[in-house]
């Protein structure tokens, strides 16, 4: 199901926590209190009005709890009630700020789109030729490591992330040519990009190791992931390209990242390096 929202707000309130509704509280105990007041006051003035010395000393008896049962019921019963229209009232308006979402199928489909424009993006800025590289261009990316990236775990049990970074990779015959950039799924946007060029014989390390990130989730709650799956490219030159693309887990936990690429282009990478070294470094 898609949402007729606009793309910015749509994806603000797949990342914004939707409320619990308010329960509204039992005010029978006040009520009694109020009621029970109410009648001895009532009470209070008949016997007030007796005319009788002990009748109208326990008049003023009962005038006395009477008001004090229905004054405490009163008070109590108010304070409750205006405290729960002020959580509705806030429940409302954050309600309305975070529903309704957009669908885990539309929020992937916006990805998508932005990768490919990405991806052209990343052609134009290395300046290559359709016939410059071999096959398609691969891609692996995940949640970009920015303060203001969100987590949220969506109705197909995945999650998705509100930044993301990406490398584009480009496997020419002699050399990578490679493109990385951190995105906004809020307005698809490009936030910062760079690219990244040498021959293969200047890689030095091909590999990925797990390391430990922290992740901010819908409540604002900082957690800190550590298996956090990293791909690492290294070259004698000091160039080092880095990106995270997947939880370290278990397969059966609920909750693994929506992938972007991912061990395909790790593998393309290395059997392109291999083959290289046993052409051209016999």
């Amino acid at each position: 199901m898609t949402t007729s929202l606009n793309r910015p707000e749509a994806v603000r309130k797949y990342f914004t926590k939707t409320p619990l509704k308010p329960t509204e509280p039992n005010y029978s105990n006040h009520q009694t209190k109020m009621g029970i007041g109410g009648g001895l006051i009532f009470l209070a003035l008949i016997l007030l009005f007796s005319g009788q010395g002990l009748l109208i000393f326990l008049g003023i008896v009962s005038g006395y709890f009477g008001f004090n049962l229905l004054s405490n019921g009163f008070s109590a019963y108010s304070s409750q009630k205006k405290k729960y229209e002020s959580d509705y009232e806030q429940y409302e308006k954050d309600y309305e700020r975070a529903e309704p979402k957009p669908s885990d199928e539309q929020m992937d489909q916006w990805m998508n789109s932005d990768i490919d424009k990405i991806t052209a993006e990343a052609l134009r800025r290395l300046d290559l030729e359709h016939e410059d590289y071999k096959a398609k261009p691969y891609t692996i990316g995940g949640p970009a490591s920015l303060k203001e990236t969100r987590f949220a775990i969506g109705k197909d049990g995945k999650t998705r992330y509100s930044h993301f970074n990406i490398l584009v990779v480009f496997l020419t015959e002699y050399h990578v040519a490679a493109y990385q950039s951190d995105n906004s799924m809020e307005y698809g946007q490009i936030l910062t990009d760079k690219t990244q060029e040498f021959p293969y014989r200047e890689i030095t390390n091909l590999g990925t190791q797990i390391v430990k990130e922290n992740i901010r989730l819908l409540d604002d709650i900082v957690e800190s992931e550590s298996g956090m799956q990293e791909f690492t490219l290294a070259t004698s030159g000091g160039n080092v390209i880095k990106v995270a693309y997947q939880f370290a887990r278990n397969t059966d936990y609920q909750g693994e990242l929506v992938k972007i690429g991912g061990e395909i282009t790790i593998a393309a990478i290395r059997k392109k390096l291999q083959d290289y070294k046993q052409k051209y470094e016999k």
